[in-house]
């Protein structure tokens, strides 16, 4: 990068910086984080692409090079295809050449057909939030400069986003999550990398696992949104039945748990895993007397990952290969330090 490139973009990180400390309205951080962009690589498309929260769909809150009529209609779910990859692992998406790539580039492509295109992901505290989607309409040889600074977009809006959130939560000063009676994500995360320093001291393992409804989006759809309420309220009520005293359980995202287990190793997180899994497949929930079933990731440190985030990362990506292979499963890594390796056990 050249140094007046570098100049540009030290004047850029520092205006949307500045209004980032300045206000909760993270419209503005988004809407001057497109517009650098744009400026950067004089791209075609650029778009900041959330999850909704409430209905699990993606929606483009901001965007350069879309109709308004796109944006308004868009509304996608979240698949195990390459965006759904995208938003549990965090590997970004590069395409240099569209043509080389075509099926994957028709996957990912918002209105316009590319040349190239990057997608990603937003997330904050191991959390995705959505992806920043960015497309050129000739072929760009991207370099790791150039996804770097990318990155560091996308971590900005992040941000931006989660200060809104976290203004909105402070209203409230509440650690646990009323719908699950489970603790909110915040929290959890906090106990988490307490207890994971304490097992490092003492040289005692911990485990992870996050869950995930298989069919809850049908659940909502078919029952409505307070049954769906109840729901989840019930199944928090399962999991923490299951819980040892010393196990804690939160609130990870919509229809998603994750469960803390200190002092055990994988295979008894795994065993607990099949037991939790077991229970929620011969159960019933609500007055409906709903079925459904789960899928859960498991990871293990040290076995899986000597930091909390390679940890998170573990599970978010053993859960990830649940649900690819069917649902209704429980992964593990078979080998140490797995989480880059790739190399899964099926339970």
């Amino acid at each position: 990068m050249q140094d007046s490139d570098t100049g540009k973009c030290l004047d850029s990180f520092s205006e949307i910086i500045s209004i980032l400390k300045s206000t909760n309205q993270h419209e503005r951080v988004f809407h001057c984080v497109i517009d650098r962009i744009v400026r950067h690589f004089r791209c075609q498309t650029c778009a900041i692409v959330l999850i909704d929260r409430k209905t699990e769909y993606l929606s483009i809150e901001n965007s350069f090079g879309l109709s308004h009529t796109f944006c308004k209609a868009f509304r996608k779910k979240l698949a195990t295809g390459a965006i759904g990859e995208l938003l549990w692992t965090g590997r970004p998406i590069v395409i240099r050449d569209a043509g080389e790539q075509p099926q994957r580039a028709q996957e990912v492509m918002l209105e316009h057909p590319f040349g190239s295109c990057v997608c990603i992901q937003i997330s904050v505290l191991h959390r995705s939030m959505g992806y920043l989607y960015m497309d050129i309409a000739g072929v760009y040889d991207f370099r790791g400069e150039d996804i770097q600074l990318l990155q560091a977009f996308a971590d900005v809006a992040g941000l931006s986003f989660y200060k809104n959130l976290l203004s909105e939560e402070n209203l409230r000063l509440d650690r646990i999550d009323h719908e699950t009676e489970l603790l909110k994500y915040g929290p959890f995360v906090e106990t988490l990398r307490v207890t994971l320093e304490k097992a490092k001291d003492s040289n005692e393992q911990l485990s992870v696992l996050i869950l995930d409804v298989d069919n809850y989006k049908e659940i909502v759809n078919t029952y409505g949104y307070d049954t769906s309420r109840d729901f989840l309220k019930e199944l928090g009520e399962l999991v923490s039945s299951q819980l040892r005293g010393i196990d804690v359980g939160g609130r990870f995202g919509r229809d998603e748990i994750i469960i803390m287990m200190p002092h055990s190793g994988v295979d008894e997180a795994v065993d607990s895993a099949k037991a939790l899994r077991k229970r929620v497949e011969e159960g019933s929930f609500t007055r409906q007397h709903i079925e459904t079933t789960i899928s859960l990731g498991v990871a293990s440190y040290p076995r899986n990952g000597r930091t909390m985030e390679d940890l998170l990362l573990a599970a978010k990506e053993a859960l990830f290969e649940a649900q690819r292979a069917g649902r209704n499963k429980v992964y593990h890594y078979l080998t140490e330090w797995s989480a880059r390796e790739r190399s899964l056990g099926q339970a």
